[in-house]
């Protein structure tokens, strides 16, 4: 019953979360189109996104109600402060999760970009620091990030996608024993 209680309140915080993703692609868009030149009206955005100027008017009044964008007399869409501060924030976690996926991990940067767009959002600010730091740290130059790059580069190659290595092996035996209990 533990587990149950735990996933109820994963859901809780996932839901909590001050945009969904759909609203964060369509205030990275609002930003990415601002600093083009001219901040962009609904039908640039809905150009931008590939979605229709319905989808797009839908959208922004769920954004102008949590205060993240404003339309001017003009038509054209701003980003509030909050607006600006959580595209930001939401910017800098998909940069430092494609950097350890892509730079670090190793992933394809196709699917790295991908897995990064999908979780950009999801993740708290906590971790978000965090994985800034560990980026930074092994950005350093520092002796045992560039120890580390190697062992972890060295290891990797003796366990290539596809194939099953002896930790994978124990890992797929460990949770095979935790679901017949």
């Amino acid at each position: 019953m533990k587990n149950a209680r735990q996933l109820s309140q994963v859901w809780r915080e996932f839901e909590a979360n001050e945009v969904t993703h759909s609203g964060a692609h369509y205030l990275l868009a609002i930003g990415a189109l601002a600093r083009e030149g001219t901040p962009p009206r609904a039908a640039d955005i809905a150009r931008h996104l590939g979605v229709s100027r319905a989808a797009v008017s839908l959208q922004l009044r769920i954004l102008a109600g949590h205060r993240l964008v404003r339309a001017a007399a003009d038509q054209r869409i701003h980003l509030t402060r909050a607006g600006a501060d959580l595209v930001a924030r939401i910017a800098g976690k998909r940069e430092v999760v494609l950097r350890l996926l892509r730079d670090v991990l190793g992933v394809p940067a196709h699917r790295a970009e991908l897995d990064a767009c999908k979780v950009e959002h999801l993740l708290s600010e906590e971790t978000g620091g965090a994985l800034v730091r560990l980026i930074r740290f092994l950005d350093s130059g520092h002796p045992s990030a560039r120890s580390f790059l190697e062992a972890y580069r060295t290891t990797n190659e003796a366990c290539p996608p596809g194939e099953r290595c002896e930790f994978c092996e124990r890992e797929c035996l460990l949770r095979a024993g935790e679901h017949r209990r």
